[in-house]
């Protein structure tokens, strides 16, 4: 989900006007969204009969992770001009942000009758549409959605120029990674289905999986169990994707799928026996002092307003770290640190003197070396999530209040991944009790960490 965009303003004839417009677009491209909002709100004041003032305001507030008062603004903004697509987007993404999916689903639905589908705002809305859909659990509209939207991008040239889907049962088939780290392991469960198929109508080989090169040793190792594992190729230093390749996200409408079960028994998918030592550990009693793995940010993207929004949203302010890592000890446990980036210095410099683990974590398969080594991974909203989940390692997962939609809402388990549990703010921006309630759960039975 991307901010609803800025609706351009025509060339302004009154100089001072233009001069504030240059000043609110400085303020944006630094990240001071208040500072932008404030200059809109200025402006449409003087203006009052203009909804894009209005709009963009409402833009710099969601980005500011304000989603009341962008929705505010939003629906003052339709008021001026009920059919402008960005507003109507901009206030359905400030629906999904307060968990109010089925509103936010009710504006992507209209947006999608009257967009078309080769125009930016046809695609932004296609995307969001789909993802509300994870959110409302209807799976199979949302695998369709999805596969619609990256057969629009330029890599998705395997399909039929008649825009019908690609079959996977076709000879040879490009299988190529879409958005995030998080995003492939994910959706790398529906390879083994896939092969599976394939299989079954007598096909050998054939499937390519195209990533990332930071997940290639990952996958290679954690697919390498199957009878015939895809052959997995890393993207060019450049992050470039194959000139012909089928989105790993349109997978699951490929098959046919409508719901986002396991492909094999238990809850790992990948698995190598290069990892195996934490499954041969006895399980823990209550007095064993346990081993926990601790991420507490996100990927740090700042150059990018949305990422950079994400970053702060999913990430634990220092206070709330600090108190999770003392809580955790209190409990008997011992913590490794796992974080990743520039915020392993955050750690160093709170001085919270968290244990390095025996391996660098210089890849996603040396992570998953290390993820065996230990009882429990702590994680914020980020790529670890998901390689706990795919390994089946308990994992605890601490959530903001307007979490992704893949993660549901008012739940403490996810359909994705059997081995996690969910910890949730149960207000915006509010971690405390999100973190009290997961050291609750520790103290109270750390040896059933596992369950909700």
């Amino acid at each position: 989900m991307r901010a609803a965009g800025v609706v351009p303003l025509a060339p302004a004839v009154d100089p001072s006007l233009l001069r504030r417009l240059q000043q609110a677009r400085q303020h944006e491209q630094q990240g001071n969204w208040i500072n932008a909002a404030a200059i809109y709100a200025e402006l449409q004041g003087e203006h009052p009969r203009d909804h894009r003032l209005k709009a963009n305001q409402g833009n710099a507030l969601w980005l500011a992770d304000l989603p009341e008062a962008a929705s505010h603004c939003y629906r003052q903004a339709l008021d001026l001009q009920p059919d402008c697509p960005i507003s109507r987007r901009g206030l359905a993404q400030c629906l999904r942000d307060r968990n109010d999916f089925a509103g936010a689903l009710a504006i992507h639905a209209r947006l999608a009758q009257e967009l078309p589908l080769n125009c930016g705002d046809g695609q932004a809305n296609l995307w969001a549409h789909s993802q509300v859909l994870l959110g409302l659990q209807q799976y199979r509209q949302a695998f369709a959605l999805m596969a619609a939207h990256r057969a629009l991008q330029p890599h998705q040239t395997q399909a039929p120029q008649s825009g019908a889907t690609a079959s996977p049962l076709q000879r040879r088939l490009t299988l190529v990674s879409d958005q995030g780290f998080g995003d492939t392991l994910q959706y790398v469960r529906f390879v083994i289905l896939l092969l599976r198929s394939r299989r079954v109508a007598g096909l050998q080989g054939g499937v390519e999986l195209v990533v990332e090169r930071a997940l290639v040793t990952l996958l290679r190792e954690g697919l390498g169990w199957l009878e015939e594992p895809p052959a997995v190729h890393a993207k060019d230093d450049g992050g470039r994707t194959p000139e012909r390749g089928i989105s790993l996200l349109a997978l699951p409408h490929l098959l046919k799928l409508d719901r986002p079960d396991l492909p094999v028994p238990g809850a790992a998918y990948l698995r190598s026996p290069l990892w195996q030592r934490h499954t041969q550990r006895q399980a823990p009693t209550a007095t064993q002092r346990l081993n926990i793995g601790l991420v507490s940010a996100a990927g740090r993207k700042l150059d990018d307003p949305f990422c950079a929004r994400e970053y702060h949203k999913r990430s634990l302010p220092e206070p709330v770290l600090w108190l999770l890592v003392q809580g955790l000890r209190a409990c008997g446990a011992t913590v490794f640190d796992l974080q990743f980036g520039p915020d392993r210095e955050r750690n160093r410099a709170l001085g919270l003197e968290l244990l390095d683990p025996d391996r660098a974590l210089a890849g996603f398969a040396s992570s998953a070396r290390v993820l065996a080594q230990l009882d429990l991974v702590i994680t914020v909203d980020t790529a670890m999530a998901h390689l706990g989940g795919a390994l089946g390692h308990p994992t605890w997962v601490l959530l903001p209040w307007s979490a992704d939609p893949r993660w549901l809402c008012n739940t403490c388990t996810s359909p994705w991944y059997p081995s996690l549990r969910l910890f949730r703010q149960p207000r915006s921006g509010d971690w405390h009790p999100a973190v009290d309630q997961l050291l609750s759960a520790f103290k109270a039975q750390p040896h059933l960490y596992g369950r909700c």
